[in-house]
């Protein structure tokens, strides 16, 4: 009897390991890579992470909106593209999947500044 009970609690441990499902933290990668731009330059956010399951997507913390693809840039897969910056955005970024876990975050700041070279 020991031994069937052994094996049991063996064979519960196994299926707890591996049917947990773990949402790892994702991080936040810009590009280019610096948090100062000028309004009229492009900037592409992106959510690296291992579990593509947990839904991450970018996150934003301005004075226009927060989902990106619904109210602001375009978005593919985890990749969030604002094609022209604008003052307004502005703010802060971050990653957050579906169930709530978030990124750490990065500020980005707009110029007002028209960017004259490349």
């Amino acid at each position: 009897m020991r031994g069937a009970s052994l094996r049991r609690l063996f064979f519960l441990i196994f299926l707890l390991c591996f049917t947990t499902v773990k949402v790892l933290p994702a991080g936040l990668t810009v590009s280019p890579s610096r948090s100062q731009f000028f309004r009229g330059e492009s900037v592409s956010l992106s959510c690296e992470e291992d579990n593509i399951s947990a839904g991450w997507t970018v996150r934003r913390k301005t004075t226009r909106g927060t989902h990106c693809g619904n109210e602001w840039g375009k978005l593919a897969g985890l990749t969030c593209t604002i094609s022209i910056l604008f003052i307004e955005d502005t703010g802060v970024y971050w990653c957050e999947s579906r169930e709530g876990a978030a990124s750490s975050s990065i500020q980005l700041t707009v110029s007002g500044k028209i960017r004259l070279w490349s």
